[in-house]
């Protein structure tokens, strides 16, 4: 069974949330977890949420603990996991792990939502903007090229492209754009096949303005959220950051997070480790250090967590207040500009005609 759970796709974190709270509520009054689960299954709709679930109750029927029947849902659930449910299990505490992990998965639903509620906004601005632009062209401009037509004038070139592209909009807008977004997914497609390539994207991604820093910060955030969970409840700091790395969709912060354990398995203090690697940006470097040395290192990582936090509800607020005004602006001056020019400018060889 285990073959088969590996490849699927990871839970969203609003599953993982519903897990874990029914979970943690039948591990609270006591109630056998794999009856409770299957039983669970059973009223859950079609989905990987219900596969899951099942396949969790049935290899607790085989025998297998709660820990190692997670560990075999490949990925589909987070790698980190199972070695939480093992640390509370040993420690009595499975239900406070398990609203542990769903504190964790919230604030990474509560991130992803930040983030396509800022980026949602202007995309639709772009939409209707872009729909303005293609009436006024394709409904307007004809209207003014018949009345030019009609006194026999040659038109200037950027009439005839502003006619061109309301005429025919798929030739001279659709089909560029789409060919655009056909070479940039292939680019992409071709760079996420390896992991140079994969971190090439990413470093792309980062380096666009507003909305890379963004999605820099929102990672940063989910990453060192998780280092202080795992650190706080026992795991090896070196494994911690591997977990970390691999639960995250950034390659860049997890072949950073891997050379971190390499040095820390080799003797390297934490802060040593950081420094070589340059694995998470100088502040939280030295926050780790810090927290390292008094022996108050989750903490640390916790108010990391907390400072990209805020830098993700900030930014994200600058995106849905700033940009869709920008973009309003600027399309309409787009706009303006060049209906002004290919109306006017036949216009004025029109009055020049008539006045001879």
């Amino acid at each position: 069974m285990s073959e088969t759970n590996k490849g699927n796709g990871a839970l969203r974190p609003e599953d993982l949330i519903y897990l874990n709270e029914e979970i943690a509520a039948m591990a609270r009054a006591g109630l056998p977890l794999e009856q409770g689960l299957l039983a669970l299954a059973r009223e859950m709709s079609h989905g990987s949420l219900r596969e899951v679930t099942e396949s969790i109750a049935a290899e607790m029927r085989l025998g297998k603990t709660l820990p190692d029947a997670m560990a075999l849902q490949g990925d589909r659930l987070p790698p980190f996991y199972s070695r939480l449910m093992q640390a509370g299990i040993r420690g009595g505490n499975l239900p406070s792990v398990l609203s542990v992990l769903t504190v964790y998965a919230r604030s990474l639903a509560d991130l992803r939502s930040v983030i396509m509620t800022a980026l949602y906004y202007p995309l639709i601005v772009l939409l209707v903007v872009t729909g303005l632009f293609l009436v006024i062209f394709h409904l307007i401009m004809p209207q003014f090229a018949k009345i030019f037509q009609d006194f026999g004038m040659s038109l200037p070139w950027i009439t005839e492209a502003a006619l061109a592209l309301g005429l025919q909009p798929m030739v001279y807008l659709v089909l560029p754009v789409v060919g655009i977004l056909i070479l940039f997914m292939a680019i992409r497609m071709i760079l996420r096949s390896t992991d140079a390539g994969k971190c090439a994207w990413t470093k792309f991604v980062y380096s666009l303005p507003v909305v890379g820093t963004l999605i820099r910060s929102a990672r940063l955030a989910s990453f060192t959220e998780l280092l202080s969970i795992l650190v706080n409840h026992g795991m090896p700091l070196g494994e911690a950051f591997r977990l970390a790395g691999d639960c995250g969709s950034d390659p860049v912060l997890r072949a950073g997070a891997m050379e971190v354990e390499k040095h820390l398995n080799s003797g390297d203090t934490l802060a040593q480790a950081l420094q070589k690697t340059e694995v998470l940006p100088h502040l939280v470097s030295w926050m780790a250090g810090i927290g390292e040395a008094q022996g108050k290192l989750p903490e640390a990582f916790t108010q990391a967590s907390l400072l990209y936090r805020r830098q993700v509800e900030m930014r994200s607020a600058m995106v849905q207040s700033v940009v869709p005004p920008v973009l309003i602006v600027a399309t309409a001056g787009i706009i303006t500009f060049t209906f002004v020019l290919a109306i006017f400018l036949p216009l004025i060889k029109l009055l020049e005609g008539l006045s001879k």
